[in-house]
């Protein structure tokens, strides 16, 4: 990777001075996963992290009976990889491209490295791993707590979120729009819910004049009505 100003904007690296940031460039690779490709498959050994550029990359694992279970759902600006790097096991999951996507491949050995000549650093990476953790813990309780609104109306809600610190929208606003970028089987698969239930949600929300659906883009015409709502 040439030009090391992609990895200058991704918070884990902002610690690095320019020398230090382009050294781990020198080390990065930018690879390209058409949609429906796989990066790595479960069991493959780990030999460094990635870090999505653009597209969605969906992590994933398949039971002994077959059903598939969807762990994450990664846009542009989000790792993976990092805890299976540290503890030096194989990848307990899949990730595969849900359309064209590009991503980093940081390796192993220049992040430890990293990790033995910037303290800053360091600290960087231990809040990186935090922050997945909680949001780990956040999607297990979206899944297992929450009803069916509640989790539409949260992945919504985040996805706005995304939307504005990307954007830098004002994040008070009322309406907002949200384009789906995986179809809806695969947004139910990622709720723990079925199609069919998703689609009742959707058509629910619609009914009591919060959200309009047209097509793949989802409109939000009362954003704090939505956080208020209890179905």
């Amino acid at each position: 990777m040439k030009n090391p100003s992609l990895l200058a904007s991704v918070p884990l690296f902002k610690e690095l001075d320019p020398r230090q940031l382009a050294n781990v460039a020198s080390a990065t690779h930018e690879l390209a996963v058409s949609k429906g490709g796989v990066l790595f498959n479960k069991g493959d050994a780990s030999d460094g992290f990635y870090i999505v550029v653009s597209g969605r990359m969906k992590l994933s694992f398949v039971s002994r009976d077959g059903k598939e279970f969807i762990a994450d759902i990664l846009g542009p600006g989000k790792s993976f990889g990092e805890a299976v790097m540290f503890l030096d096991k194989a990848y307990p999951v899949c990730a595969q491209a849900l359309m064209d996507s590009k991503v980093l491949h940081i390796p192993q050995n220049i992040i430890f490295e990293s990790i033995e000549n910037n303290p800053g650093f360091s600290r960087k990476v231990i809040a990186g791993l935090c922050s997945r953790l909680v949001d780990i813990v956040q999607t297990l309780e979206y899944l297992t707590v929450y009803s069916s609104i509640q989790k539409v109306i949260g992945y919504l809600l985040r996805e706005i979120e995304l939307a504005d610190s990307r954007r830098n929208q004002d994040p008070n606003r009322n309406e907002a729009d949200i384009l789906l970028t995986v179809n809806k089987a695969t947004l139910a698969a990622h709720l723990n819910l079925t199609p069919e239930t998703l689609s009742r949600v959707l058509h629910k929300l619609a009914d009591a004049g919060l959200i309009r659906v047209e097509g793949k883009t989802i409109h939000i015409c009362h954003v704090q009505k939505m956080r208020d709502f209890n179905g």
